[in-house]
C-alpha cells in the first residue's frame, strides 16, 4: 500500500454520493469540489491510520443503500486486489463488512470474490485476522443469523474453521445464542452431508 489516504476521497467515501466518488476517481469536476476544476485522481492504494483501504471504509459503512453497494462495486473494479487487503488489525473488508452488520456489503463483497473464482472466494471467506477470526466469527458475535447462513452456504466448513482457535460454532456456544448456534450445527451438517452424497 502507498501513503495515507486523501482526506476527500475518504469524506467522500463515507458520505458522498456514489457518483461523487466516482467522479472523483476519475480526477473529474464534482459538487464535493465546489467547481474546482479537475485534479489528478487520488491513489486507490493509499490506506488510514489504521491501515484501511478505500474498500475497508466503503464496506464499514452503516447502511445498506444501493449507493453504497455501487461504491464498492466501483471501487472493486478499479482495484480490484483490494477486496483481499488485510488491515493493521488482519480484518478484510469482509470483516469490516460483517462487523458493522451490513448482510447486503457482506453478500456483494462475497459474489465478487466469487467472480474471481472459486479458490479466491474460498480463500476470502477463510482469512484470518490477527484474532484467528474470519468474518463468520464477526456474524456469530454481533448475532446475525441471516448474515450466518449466508456465509455458511458459500463455504460450508466455515462452522468448524480455524482448526486452531475458536471456532465460529463454540463462539456461539459461548454467547449462548441458541438460534446461531442451531444454525451453525445444521447447517454444517446438512451441507456436508449432501457434498458427500
Amino acid at each position: 500500500m502507498e501513503g495515507r489516504m486523501d482526506a476527500r476521497l475518504l469524506a467522500v467515501a463515507c458520505s458522498g454520493s456514489f457518483h461523487d466518488l466516482e467522479s472523483l476517481l476519475d480526477g473529474t469536476p464534482a459538487a464535493y469540489t465546489m467547481g474546482s476544476s479537475a485534479r489528478r485522481p487520488p491513489s486507490l492504494y493509499a490506506v488510514t491510520a489504521r491501515s484501511d483501504t478505500l474498500l475497508h471504509v466503503v464496506a464499514a459503512s452503516h447502511g445498506d443503500s444501493e449507493d453504497l453497494l455501487s461504491k464498492a462495486s466501483l471501487v472493486y473494479d478499479k482495484a480490484p486486489s483490494l477486496l483481499f487487503v488485510q488491515n493493521s488489525q488482519g480484518d478484510t473488508p469482509l470483516h469490516r463488512a460483517a462487523r458493522a452488520g451490513n448482510i447486503r456489503m457482506v453478500s456483494r463483497l462475497t459474489v465478487l470474490a466469487n467472480g474471481q473464482g472459486i479458490n479466491n472466494a474460498k480463500g476470502l471467506l477463510e482469512t484470518q485476522n490477527k484474532l484467528k477470526e474470519t468474518a463468520l466469527h464477526e456474524a456469530v458475535r454481533i448475532g446475525n443469523n441471516d448474515m450466518v447462513n449466508w456465509l455458511m452456504t458459500q463455504h460450508r466448513e466455515l462452522a468448524s474453521f480455524p482448526e486452531e482457535g475458536t471456532s465460529p460454532l463454540y463462539l456461539a456456544i459461548l454467547k449462548e445464542n441458541k438460534i446461531v448456534a442451531e444454525t451453525l450445527y445444521e447447517l454444517h451438517a446438512f451441507l456436508n452431508l449432501n457434498f458427500v452424497r
